[in-house]
């Protein structure tokens, strides 16, 4: 299975920064009955009947291997420099980044789909109480509706004060307010729900397309159970509607498709219909 796909001009990298704890889906997905995960609990749970989630980003890098004109550019950056009680481990990204020959100060551009902590865990480190840049290089992408809806008292999240609202200071961010261009070919997708601004990744090159799509599906039974919504969500209506959206034209126009949260070697892949229904075919 696939950790990494060319589109064009662009190489799309899944960067692991490491396991989720794994949960108890009717925890996750409260109004789904137990009985209805059984037609997926081979391919969307593991074997002790657990969501199992990874934590990742994505990198995306010019495939002739210079840099040139084209940004490096690192979709989400994972749950951060925490140790993990469920592992023990501190996130990998930055171990994982080094592997492909990246390091901090190479990334031009981070893109964040919503200001979950397990997407802007790597944007500020600490000495202390004193925050610095990750990445001393890149400008944050945020969107303008998650920096606004988080930024107030009444929708407290600490992720959001630690790991976004440092960036203003820094001067590092870059509020946008809906579709904008990143790169030749590359722009942001306005998918709103999960988050008030969250936003996928569409790269269109060479006659090709691809989407990183952060959080607008959590589990591959979402891919056919389109309405199943996990109680991270903000808006259920709204996510349902974007969660539809996509998967359809991803679908009907053969999209590859990089996901924020489907395991490891099996995340990167296409929407297809069978049977009358929508189904992930991993790559």
């Amino acid at each position: 299975m696939s950790t990494s796909f060319v589109i064009g001009d662009y190489e799309i990298t899944a960067v692991l920064d490491g396991p989720s704890l794994p949960r108890d889906p009717g925890m996750i997905f409260t109004t789904v009955p137990a009985e209805a995960w059984d037609p997926y609990r081979a391919i969307a749970l593991n074997p002790e009947g657990k969501w199992a989630p990874d934590w990742r980003g994505h990198l995306i890098r010019a495939t002739n291997g210079a840099k040139g004109d084209t940004p490096i550019i690192l979709v989400d950056a994972g749950m951060g420099d925490v140790v993990h009680e469920h592992t023990g481990e501190k996130g990998k990204l930055l171990d994982n980044l080094a592997a492909l020959g990246v390091q901090p100060e190479d990334i031009d551009i981070v893109v964040t789909t919503h200001c979950h902590g397990d997407h802007i865990g790597w944007n500020v480190s600490y000495d202390g109480d004193i925050p610095s840049l990750t990445f001393p290089n890149a400008t944050h992408w945020i969107a303008s509706r998650d920096w606004e809806h988080y930024s107030k008292s009444e929708n407290q999240n600490p992720a959001f004060d630690k790991s976004v609202k440092p960036l203003e200071a820094l001067g590092a961010l870059k509020l946008i307010g809906g579709v904008e261009q990143i790169a030749p070919g590359i722009s942001t997708l306005p998918t709103n729900g999960h988050t008030p601004g969250h936003q996928c990744v569409l790269i269109n090159s060479g006659g090709k397309t691809g989407v990183i799509t952060g959080d607008l599906f959590h589990s591959v039974a979402q891919v056919t159970e389109q309405n199943w919504c996990p109680t991270f969500d903000w808006n259920t209506t709204m996510s349902t509607q974007s969660r539809r959206s996509l998967l359809t034209l991803a679908s009907t126009q053969e999209w590859i498709v990089f996901t924020g949260h489907l395991a490891t070697g099996s995340s990167i892949g296409n929407v297809v219909s069978e049977g009358g229904k929508s189904i992930w075919k991993a790559l």
